[in-house]
């Protein structure tokens, strides 16, 4: 471990030099970000098969920038608080569907994430590659893998059943509505055509919120994380809170990322959110070339889902 944080150090004092004369801050971040090893930084080590190296959430040089860049000008434009209180208590009703976790998986298989700058593949390979990394460093925390199995599930809203919704209305990056939108925020200029950007009640730091109010009374963007927590908590999920903090708030890059929102967080908010840091590693390093063999490991996420899930959920 010596010789690897040694040799992170070297190389962060190489780009240091170069950047200093060249005076380009903002490059300067980004790769000495990417050029210490993930095990020198934080105990985590990026696995020799990802896909993608040690550069994730590339929205400057992803070949899919204008499909990712269009789907957050949507949704940054049409997620108004008024927009996610409707939306939210329609799909609240659970009267969509009914299907079993590993059908709602399978649904998934034909469906491509328009936000995503890294994954054009299906999703079922993306869930089963989180778990099973997670299943490994993790052994004991059975809870854990079944989370990372199901933290996407609520991108079922994409399909007809559900109502076809957009992929603005599904996928990418969460943030609160009803207070303002934070500078950290990808894509943020397109928030300036929100109808809330100007709306006095909603544009200030807490807007209708309270200090320390906690998460759990704060509305946020509509998609598929809010959509999978309701879906688990109706159906009564014996899965512990952290595993439906996870599953709520894993694409709350601004909070758990960037360090925004801090003020709307109480102390139960801040204790679940070592978890999904945690679980963050997961879902973008284990993005990998290698396939699971999914029949292989399907029993073992069966009884995972027996455990914690009934047999059928209403969606």
């Amino acid at each position: 471990m010596i010789a690897v944080e040694s040799q992170a150090v070297g190389t962060a004092l190489i780009i240091v030099s170069f950047f200093l004369l060249s005076m380009n801050v903002d490059n300067f971040y980004f790769i000495i970000k990417n050029a210490i090893p993930k095990d020198a930084s934080d105990g985590f080590t990026v696995p020799d098969s990802n896909a993608f190296g040690q550069s994730f959430r590339d929205y400057e040089g992803s070949v899919r920038l204008s499909i990712v860049e269009n789907t957050y000008r949507l949704n940054h434009i049409n997620q108004t608080y008024d927009f996610v209180k409707r939306t939210r208590e329609e799909y609240a009703k659970l009267n969509k569907a009914e299907m079993s976790i590993w059908e709602a998986i399978e649904l998934l298989n034909s469906f491509v994430d328009e936000s995503d700058p890294d994954l054009d593949e299906p999703q079922i390979q993306h869930l089963l590659q989180s778990a099973e990394a997670i299943r490994k460093d993790y052994p004991n925390e059975d809870w854990l893998h079944l989370t990372a199995l199901i933290h996407d599930l609520g991108k079922v809203l994409f399909h007809s059943k559900f109502g076809s919704l957009p992929q603005w209305a599904v996928v990418g990056d969460t943030q609160p509505v009803g207070c303002a939108f934070d500078e950290s925020i990808v894509y943020h200029k397109y928030f300036k055509e929100n109808p809330d950007y100007n709306n006095p009640a909603y544009n200030t730091k807490l807007g209708i919120y309270s200090e320390g109010c906690g998460l759990e009374n704060v509305l946020m963007s509509w998609g598929h994380d809010d959509y999978m927590y309701m879906v688990a908590k109706g159906n009564g999920t014996t899965l512990p809170s952290a595993a439906l903090f996870t599953i709520r708030y894993h694409s709350f890059y601004p909070m758990h990322n960037k360090g925004a929102y801090q003020y709307l967080m109480n102390d139960e908010d801040r204790e679940n959110l070592k978890w999904v840091q945690t679980f963050n590693k997961y879902d973008l390093y284990s993005k990998s070339i290698v396939r699971v063999d999914v029949e292989k490991v399907k029993p073992y996420y069966e009884s995972l889902i027996k455990k914690y899930f009934p047999e059928k959920l209403k969606w």
